[in-house]
């Protein structure tokens, strides 16, 4: 089973995953557009808990997963680019344990999660600033052919309209997802720096 979530405070997050868990769906696989995959399972329960982190090498990813592996924590979930990194005790006896030693070094995963997102929002907005400012203009901009409206009439005036309307939607539809995407980021990083100043 595949579920789509988003989540911005992590806590809620791993009390989802072991509420699922509960319910007898274990995750399997997430990846970085938040979609989870599920299998049945029988009840239990879990102990998920997340860390962000985004890794450029290999190695790196690798030596991180280590680290945990050796702290008793096994690999759950996630990759190098999704950001997010599920684990699970190894030993069930320790259903209990976190990943984090201190209060301190949990906050630092939302740190890490503001300065991703933060990063990605800006570069959208100053992308819009200097590539998009004339996508937008009149409605008329946004049909290719710029006599539309004054050379047909009726009906057929009605079918060429829908007709190009179709092609303007996708001329103007990377802008409006882009710019989503953008608002997305800024949201999910004012909503980490208020987590952040808990």
């Amino acid at each position: 089973m595949k579920k789509f979530r988003i989540f911005v405070d992590m806590k809620k997050e791993e009390q989802y995953l072991n509420q699922m868990a509960a319910q007898g769906w274990g995750m399997v696989k997430y990846n970085m557009f938040s979609v989870y995959t599920f299998e049945k399972i029988t009840p239990e329960t879990r102990n998920y808990r997340i860390d962000y982190h985004e890794f450029n090498k290999r190695a790196d990813y690798y030596a991180y997963l280590t680290l945990f592996e050796d702290s008793g924590w096994k690999h759950a979930g996630g990759s190098r680019y999704s950001g997010m990194q599920f684990f699970l005790p190894a030993n069930e006896q320790n259903q209990e344990l976190d990943i984090f030693s201190d209060a301190e070094s949990s906050k630092e995963r939302y740190k890490r999660l503001y300065e991703q997102a933060s990063l990605w929002g800006l570069l959208m907005i100053i992308y819009f600033v200097l590539f998009q400012t004339g996508v937008l203009g009149s409605i008329n901009s946004w049909y290719l052919t710029p006599d539309l409206w004054s050379s047909y009439s009726g009906m057929q005036l009605v079918g060429i309209v829908i007709i190009q309307t179709f092609f303007a939607a996708l001329r103007v539809l990377p802008f409006v997802v882009f710019f989503g995407c953008a608002i997305y980021n800024l949201v999910v990083a004012h909503k980490v720096k208020k987590l952040m100043n808990e």
